[in-house]
């Protein structure tokens, strides 16, 4: 009997828990999943086989990024399909300045790090690497702007990972605010959960927000999702081939907060609502579906090899001096 075909996830090592789930359930859908840490892949001499997805480029320095280009050029020397571009990445106050650039976000981000202030308000102060998130409450205020920022800094937060975002206004749909996302894989879009909050950041979702009419309607966008054009404007702005592209609805129209390289997905976590329970069924089979295909499209490419790409340490050969 033939083995299913792989596809092999790459990740920082401690962020691999995120796709966990679907190396779990990958069997059933008809392939397997090989995680990778960058770490353990920068000492192989080889890599697994199989089509790739390049992911956790939010948590990650230069240098590893470097790395991570590395083997994502040995792996396409393969011919198998490979997803995300190390070399390509752009911090989330990058992708944010040119999505306002380009007319899809309306809402401004300033650095402070170059000098940049806020020039309208209300905004917030959050930083930029990895997913921690926000930093406070609505600021109002030039004054409370500031205050924010040195305040941020005596906390030790590093002023190169510091922005301030406009905030976009999100419309309250049923009195509470809601996050929509959607899964991009190589061109195509798969609708994700939409989360609904009290609080104006919408982040995890909670229980009992929503009500059964907009569970409804969610399971209804699902067949005919009308978003799916920007997710792929998005994804092509940004020069990648998978993530989830989180945004909202805001007065002025769509909002985007960021692309996630490394989302984590869970599936039939449970519901009280018979429709939210359908609507996560619905993501799992098409995403699990959607990684199938791109798995079986690997099938019969060659181990990526790593001789003479990296030195002592998984150091890049070309970079003698780096940290």
């Amino acid at each position: 009997m033939p083995r299913l075909p792989r596809l092999v996830i790459y990740a920082t090592g401690r962020r691999l828990n995120t796709f966990r789930e679907i190396r779990a359930k990958a069997p059933k859908a008809g392939f397997r999943v090989k995680l990778m840490g960058y770490e353990a892949a920068a000492r192989a001499w080889r890599l697994p086989a199989g089509s790739a997805v390049f992911t956790d480029f939010e948590r990650m320095s230069p240098p590893w990024l470097e790395v991570a280009a590395t083997l994502r050029a040995r792996t396409a020397e393969t011919g198998a399909p490979v997803l995300n571009d190390p070399a390509r990445f752009m911090p989330r106050a990058a992708l944010l300045k040119a999505l306002q650039r380009e007319g899809i976000n309306r809402f401004g981000c300033w650095l402070p790090v170059l000098g940049e202030r806020p020039e309208r308000f209300p905004c917030f102060l959050r930083t930029g690497w990895a997913h921690r998130g926000v930093i406070g409450d609505l600021l109002e205020t030039p004054d409370q702007a500031d205050a924010a920022l040195t305040a941020a800094l005596a906390a030790g937060h590093a002023l190169a990972d510091l922005m301030f975002i406009e905030y976009a206004g999100l419309a309250r749909e049923g009195g509470v605010f809601r996050k929509r996302a959607a899964y991009a894989v190589q061109g195509d879009v798969v609708p994700a959960l939409t989360v609904s909050q009290r609080h104006w950041v919408a982040k995890s979702g909670e229980v009992g927000a929503a009500s059964a009419a907009q569970y409804a309607a969610d399971e209804a966008e699902m067949h005919a999702y009308p978003h799916a054009e920007v997710v792929r404007r998005v994804m092509a702005l940004a020069g990648q081939d998978f993530g989830r592209v989180d945004f909202g609805l805001a007065d002025s129209g769509i909002a985007v907060f960021e692309l996630n390289t490394n989302p984590y997905i869970r599936f039939g976590t449970g519901h009280p609502d018979p429709e939210r329970v359908k609507t996560q069924a619905g993501v799992e089979l098409r995403l699990m579906e959607r990684l199938r295909q791109l798995a079986a499209e690997g099938t019969g490419a060659r181990a990526p090899r790593l001789t003479g790409a990296f030195g002592w340490r998984g150091r890049l050969k070309m970079s003698p001096k780096m940290p």
